[in-house]
């Protein structure tokens, strides 16, 4: 099943070198314009190399682009009025997982938040490690490492959950 996907988990995972669970965890990652534009384009401009690996996959067609259609970007403006927090991108995204039904990754909370209380299944960058550790796509050892790659890189996460995610790990038991 694809997964519909906000900017934010796109470049943390392409920032540690894991974009492409994504691709082995949900075959394809579908993204709205905004996303594209926030991910690739301004990440381009400003020389983030983590834009190149995100528009390879856009090349490759493991990462789609969708429009919104007219009623769709109505309800986008609507939408950004009443929640302030929510931006663009993030909107475009909440909009593409109601109308297919899919699993929504975001990591930013007022969007997590905003997304939930729409019935919408979201997730985020550290859940996908988790899943890849689950799925044996990952080891214990590269799942912890990449947890950690991602705090070293920037990402933020409350200490008490970082704790308890990477006992998880340690206790994590395969199942074959």
């Amino acid at each position: 099943m694809p997964i519909i996907s906000n900017t934010s988990p796109l470049i943390w995972l392409s920032k540690i070198g894991k974009i492409r669970l994504l691709q082995k965890l949900y075959g394809e990652v579908i993204i709205p314009e905004e996303v594209y534009k926030e991910a690739v384009d301004k990440g381009l401009e400003d020389g983030f190399s983590d834009a190149l690996v995100i528009k390879e996959g856009v090349e490759q067609g493991w990462i789609r682009i969708s429009k919104l259609n007219g009623e769709e970007k109505k309800l986008r403006e609507r939408m950004m009025e009443r929640a302030l927090e929510i931006h663009l991108g993030e909107a475009e995204a909440i909009i593409l997982a109601r109308k297919t039904n899919s699993p929504l990754l975001m990591d930013e909370s007022s969007g997590r938040v905003f997304a939930g209380a729409w019935g919408l299944r979201v997730r985020g960058a550290l859940y996908v490690i988790m899943k890849a550790l689950r799925e044996e796509l990952l080891s214990k050892d590269e799942a912890k490492e990449a947890t950690i790659r991602l705090i070293n890189t920037g990402f933020r996460i409350e200490p008490k959950l970082l704790a308890r995610m990477l006992k998880e790990i340690e206790n994590f038991t395969p199942q074959h």
